[in-house]
C-alpha cells in the first residue's frame, strides 16, 4: 500500500515530513514500526529500504529528520538532507541535542499512532547510522513506551544513560553491523550489545559481511525478527 506523507509541525527551524503505511484495511490496533534514516538521507529513502522488513500486518512511519541542510557531492546534484541532531563534537551540546531531539520524536509516534490507529503498546523504533544513536537513547530513556528497538549501525551512548539502562530488562533488541564498516567498528555493536545484555534486554546480535549500509540481509533478518515477536 502507498505511504501518505503527513507534516508535523516541530519547535526545530524547518518543519518535519513523515511518511505513514498503514496497515491491511481492518487489522485492528496493528503493531508499528518507526524507522529513522541515517544523516544526510530522509524519511523516503529509509522507506524504500525498510519496507521489504515490515511485516504485512505492521503499520510504520518513515519521518524526516530534524534538521534540514543540503547535501553536495561531486558529479550529484545538490539534494535535501535531513539529520536528528546536531553534533560538532562538544559532548555536552551533543547531550543536549539528542535530549531535544529525543522528545520530538515522541511527538512523531504519537502522531503515527494517533494517524495509524497502532498499538501503543506494541511500539517498536529502528535507526540506521545516525538514527540508530537516536533509537538507542530514545528506547532506554523511555523503555516503557517500546516493546522493543533495533540499532543498524550505530553505537549505544551509554556514558549518557547511566542508572536509566535498568530499565531495559526484558525488552527485545536486535543490533545488526557491518563487518566492514568504514564509519564504526563493529566493536561498538559488540559493546553496544554486552551493556544492554547485562542489563537485562533480550539481545540478538548479526554481524555481516557489508560496510556501513542497511544490506538486503540486514533487511530479511530484521523481517524475520519482527514477526518472530509480532506474529500475523
Amino acid at each position: 500500500m502507498p505511504s501518505e506523507t503527513r507534516t508535523i509541525e516541530l519547535p526545530f527551524t524547518t518543519r518535519t515530513g513523515c511518511r505513514i503505511r498503514p496497515a491491511p484495511a481492518g487489522s485492528a490496533r496493528p503493531p508499528l514500526l518507526v524507522s529513522l534514516h541515517g544523516q544526510g538521507q530522509s524519511g523516503a529513502r529509509q522507506e524504500r529500504w525498510i519496507t521489504p522488513a515490515v511485516p504485512d500486518h505492521f503499520a510504520a512511519a518513515f519521518p524526516d529528520g530534524f534538521h534540514k541542510h543540503e547535501v553536495r557531492r561531486p558529479g550529484r546534484p545538490i539534494r535535501l538532507g535531513y539529520g536528528w541532531y546536531l553534533y560538532t563534537g562538544d559532548q555536552d551540546e551533543f547531550a543536549a541535542s539528542l535530549a531535544e531531539s529525543e522528545a520530538a520524536l515522541w511527538r512523531i509516534v504519537d502522531a503515527a499512532l494517533e494517524a495509524l490507529g497502532a498499538d501503543p503498546q506494541r511500539v517498536y523504533l529502528s535507526g540506521f547510522s545516525q538514527g540508530a544513536y537516536l533509537t538507542h537513547c530514545a528506547a532506554v530513556r523511555a523503555a516503557r513506551r517500546v516493546a522493543g528497538w533495533i540499532g543498524q549501525s550505530g553505537r549505544l551512548k551509554a556514558e549518557f544513560l547511566g542508572a536509566e539502562l535498568a530499565g531495559v530488562a526484558g525488552k527485545a533488541v536486535l543490533i545488526q553491523h557491518g563487518r566492514q564498516d568504514e564509519a564504526l567498528a563493529p566493536t561498538a555493536a559488540e559493546e553496544s550489545a554486552a551493556i544492554l545484555s547485562r542489563n537485562g534486554a533480550d539481545v540478538t546480535l548479526r554481524l555481516y559481511d557489508t560496510g556501513h549500509i542497511i544490506a538486503p540481509e540486514m533487511v530479511v533478518d530484521m523481517r524475520a525478527w519482527l514477526e518472530a515477536r509480532e506474529p500475523a
